[in-house]
C-alpha cells in the first residue's frame, strides 16, 4: 500500500491548516485524471466532472479531519470511486422507484395512450433531475431513499426546517413543471404515501 510521501504530508499539513493556494495545487493536478478515471465507468463525461468535483470539494470541507493510511492520490481516486458507487446506486434506487410509479400509473390510468404515460414518466424524472442539487438531495433522501427529516438533517448537517424549507421548495418546483393536474395529482398522493 502507498504510503504519503513526504511531500505530500506537508501538502495535508497546509491543507488543513486552510491554504487554499494548496489546495488549487492538489486540484488542478488531479481533477483530469479524476475525471478521466470515472469516465471510464459512468461513459458520461458531465457526471464524471460532477463527481470529481464533489470529491475535491468535500476532501476541502473536511480538511481538518482527513487521517489518509495511502498516498494522496490513492485516498482521491479511492473516494471518486466510493462517490460514482453512492451516485450509481442512488441512480438505480430512483429507477426502481419510478419503475413502481410507472406499475402504478398503469393501473391507476389505464385508459391513457401508454406513450402518454411514458412522456409523463419522463417528465418527472427531468423535473426532480433539474432541482437545484441540495434541493434535489434532500428530496431524493427523502422520497426515494424513505429517509426521514431528522435523518437527513443529521446526515447533511442541516437543521430539520431546512430539511421541510428544501422539501417544500422542491414540490413548488415540481408542481410548476407539472402541468397536467390529472398527473400532478397523482404524483403528489404516491410521494405523500411515503412522506415523513
Amino acid at each position: 500500500m502507498d504510503r504519503l510521501s513526504h511531500k505530500e504530508n506537508k501538502l495535508l499539513d497546509a491543507v488543513r491548516k486552510g491554504d487554499r493556494q494548496v489546495y488549487k495545487e492538489i486540484y488542478l493536478t488531479y481533477y483530469p485524471e479524476l475525471c478521466d478515471y470515472i469516465r471510464s465507468y459512468t461513459n458520461d463525461a458531465q457526471a464524471a466532472e460532477d463527481i470529481v468535483q464533489n470529491v475535491l470539494l468535500k476532501f476541502w470541507i473536511n480538511r481538518k479531519d482527513l487521517q489518509l493510511h495511502t498516498s494522496l492520490k490513492g485516498f482521491l481516486f479511492k473516494s471518486a470511486y466510493y462517490a460514482f458507487m453512492d451516485a450509481y446506486r442512488k441512480k438505480k434506487r430512483i429507477n426502481e422507484k419510478l419503475e413502481a410509479i410507472r406499475y402504478d400509473m398503469v393501473n391507476e390510468i389505464s385508459e391513457e395512450d401508454h406513450d402518454i404515460t411514458e412522456r409523463r414518466l419522463k417528465a418527472l424524472k427531468e423535473a426532480v433531475d433539474e432541482l437545484p442539487p441540495k434541493c434535489k438531495e434532500v428530496f431524493v433522501l427523502s422520497k426515494f431513499d424513505g429517509l426521514k427529516y431528522k435523518e437527513i438533517a443529521e446526515k447533511l448537517d442541516l437543521s430539520i426546517n431546512t430539511v421541510e424549507n428544501q422539501i417544500g421548495k422542491a414540490f413548488k418546483t415540481l408542481r410548476s413543471k407539472m402541468r397536467d393536474n390529472r398527473y400532478l395529482n397523482f404524483f403528489i398522493s404516491f410521494f405523500d404515501k411515503h412522506s415523513t
